[in-house]
């Protein structure tokens, strides 16, 4: 037998609880919306923040070598755009980065071909802030010049 007064008050019961769960579902739904809107708008502050400028590093030495070196930030690495000149002609080079806790990374090599300019782009994967020096170095690890970062 059906009881029309317990069927009408089953069917209100599901209606107020589909009712309840909507209303929660679309609190929960603004509620989260808003909180990654917030956490992405504050990384990219941070990210803004935290990645200096392009910087332009300059040396020249004794012996008349001289280097100019673009770096770019990049997320937790460098790119790297030397113009080195005065290096003696067939000597084999590498551009090397070294971070604040002085440990070295090798961002390209060349060999010299004559006291013009050479050219050489690389990338170094230390953060933009660690960056300590850059330095040319021949294979059999003389330092030729040594620029210093700021």
């Amino acid at each position: 037998m059906h009881d029309p007064i317990l069927e009408r008050a089953l069917s209100q019961v599901r209606t107020e609880r589909t009712r309840d769960h909507r209303r929660r579902g679309g609190v929960v739904a603004v509620v989260g919306t808003t909180l990654a809107a917030a956490v992405l708008a504050g990384g990219v502050h941070l990210g803004r923040q935290s990645v200096p400028a392009t910087r332009v590093l300059v040396a020249s030495s004794a012996d008349g070598i001289h280097m100019t070196t673009t770096v770019t930030p990049a997320d937790g690495w460098v790119r790297l755009r030397a113009v080195v000149d005065g290096i003696p002609p067939g000597s084999r080079c590498q551009l090397v980065v070294t971070d604040t806790r002085g440990r070295r990374y090798v961002a390209g090599g060349w060999v010299a071909p004559g006291r013009e300019d050479t050219t050489l782009t690389g990338a170094a994967v230390v953060p933009p802030t660690d960056l300590a020096t850059i330095s040319v170095v021949t294979t059999d690890n003389r330092t030729l010049i040594t620029a210093t970062a700021p």
